[in-house]
Parts: C-alpha cells; structure tokens; sequence
C-alpha cells in the first residue's frame, strides 16, 4: 500500500509511522501543504504534488492549515475518481458540511449530550461583552487554530479577554472563551478507527502553569482506562460523531467534583509522547487501521 501523510516531513510521527508501515510492507511518505497544485482545464482536473502525480491508495490529513480548502476538494476529487481512502474521513463525508470548526464540533457535543465546558465563539473583541456575564473568573480564552496548548490564555477580567482577542486577532479567524476547570492536569485519549488505544495523564511541571502539553513540557504518565470506562466512552463517541478517524481526545477532571469535560479533539495528534509515556505502539495501530481501511476498500 501506498500512503501519503499531509503536513509531515521532517518529522518524529512520520519516521515512526514510516518504520512501522516499511515492517508491514508498506510505502508511507510525507508532503507539505504547499506541495499542492491543481491544474484545471473544461475537460481536465488534475491535483498533484508539484507535477508528480497523486497515485496513492490512502492519503491522511494530518495539519493542512490554512490550505484545507485546497486540499479537501483535491482529495474528495481523488476519492471519487479513484476511490483513494481518505483519513480522517470527515473531509469526504457529505453529511459533515462544517468541517474543522469549533462550532460543529460544539453543536455535535449538544446533539449528544457530550459534556464540555461552557463554551462561547467569538470574532472579535466587541462581541465580548454580549457573552462575558455567562462566566465567571477566571476563564480560559483560546484561539481557534492553536495547536499544542500555544496560543491558549487564562484570564481574570473582560479587559483581558478583550486584550488577548486584540493581540491575536491577525492570527485566528475566531476565538473560544471557555470555563475554567480546576484540575491537576488533563488526559489525552488517542483513539485509531473510533476506538481508544490508550491513554497518558498530562501535568504541568512548570510553577503557575495551567496548560499540561508535553509540548510545553508538560509530565506524562500512564492512564488507566479500564478503571475509567465513562471517559474511554466520551473519547470514543466524540471521535465517532466527528468522523475523525485517528485523534488525540483531551478530557479534564474537575479535581472538587470530579466530573469529566471534553476540551478538544485533535484530528493530527501528537504521539512519541503517547508512546513514549504508555508503551502503546500508536504508529503500529495507525498503520493497520490504514490496512483495514485498504482490505474494505477492495472487497467494495
């Protein structure tokens, strides 16, 4: 099989993920988003990466950015003229009409019962004060695009909110002002094909720091799902209703009460740390996910 990997070059997921695919006999290789072109004619569509073609049987998104437009109409083109798998599936499915936006995400949640933290979508600073009386301080105010816990802020007046829409107003097209969950850290559920393989407990490390992402050096630890099935089902039911195939799901304990809240879904998560924290081979179930994928693929 032959698999291309979006948004992944020099990469420590895509060295992992090609050292598994080679044992199992396949190809994996990894492109940049802006590798893409499309040629276009009355008669001819043809999507490629700089001139090589697009000839592989499965094509993963895994961060295409502010070029998911492009890509997601290159790759419905190559799913139907092809039949070339796509991951994750929400991309090509029909009846997922607002993609990667956190206000499907949000309404999805409501449609069933998923619980979150009281949440609001905001475009601009103005919008602000129409909203703020539903919360109380502190708060969480978060870009819509962040990856990786970068460009998520705690606030303690409407000033600040404002303050931090202002300043990141040229990097977000819109912003999430979310309640603040006391906690000791969060969980990242990874889940392949809507099922959850695994699960680390994120701490920060860092005094004064409320974000756990390894990235910002947060601690990993192993969690133990099999002693926490609601949050195992919440993982898994988010990934299903969001069509996202391959996810890291974070889900915060409320330490007084101890209640469950989804805070994101990352449809291309990180995962050396995963492995690194739960021994779990997340590269190896990525690739035979894929294979399965491949095998219903023939058999249709």
């Amino acid at each position: 099989m032959r698999i291309l990997i979006v948004g992944l070059v020099r990469n420590p997921q895509l060295k992992r993920i090609k050292e598994e695919g080679k044992k199992r006999g396949h190809t994996v290789e990894g492109c940049y988003t802006s590798e893409l072109t499309i040629y276009s004619t009355p008669d001819i569509f043809k999507p490629t990466l700089r001139g090589k073609e697009l000839k592989y049987d499965l094509i993963y998104l895994w961060a295409v950015g502010k070029r998911r437009w492009e890509w997601y109409t290159a790759v419905n083109f190559l799913n139907r003229q092809m039949r070339t798998i796509i991951v994750n599936k929400k991309v090509i499915d029909s009846s997922y009409n607002y993609y990667l936006t956190p206000a499907s995400d949000y309404l999805k949640q409501t449609e069933n019962l998923l619980p979150f933290p009281k949440s609001a979508l905001v475009f601009d600073s103005k919008s602000v004060r129409s909203v703020i009386d539903n919360f109380e301080f502190p708060l969480i105010v978060k870009i819509s695009e962040g990856r990786q816990g970068r460009g998520v802020f705690k606030v303690d007046s409407p000033e600040e909110v404002e303050k931090v829409i202002e300043e990141n107003k040229q990097k977000s097209p819109s912003f999430v002002i979310r309640e603040f969950i006391p906690n000791d850290g969060d969980i990242r559920v990874f889940t392949v094909g809507y099922k959850a393989i695994g699960a680390m407990k994120r701490v920060p490390t860092k005094k004064d720091e409320f974000r756990s992402n390894i990235s910002l050096g947060g601690r990993g630890e192993k969690f133990d799902l099999e002693k926490y099935p609601e949050i195992r089902n919440i993982a898994e039911k988010l990934s299903e209703i969001t069509a996202t195939e391959i996810a890291g799901v974070d889900i915060m304990v409320n330490k007084n009460t101890g209640k469950p809240y989804i805070l994101e879904i990352n449809p291309g998560p990180q995962f050396t740390g995963f492995e690194k924290y739960t021994g779990i081979n997340a590269a190896e179930e990525i690739i035979k996910y894929f294979e399965t994928l491949y095998e219903r693929n023939i058999k249709n």
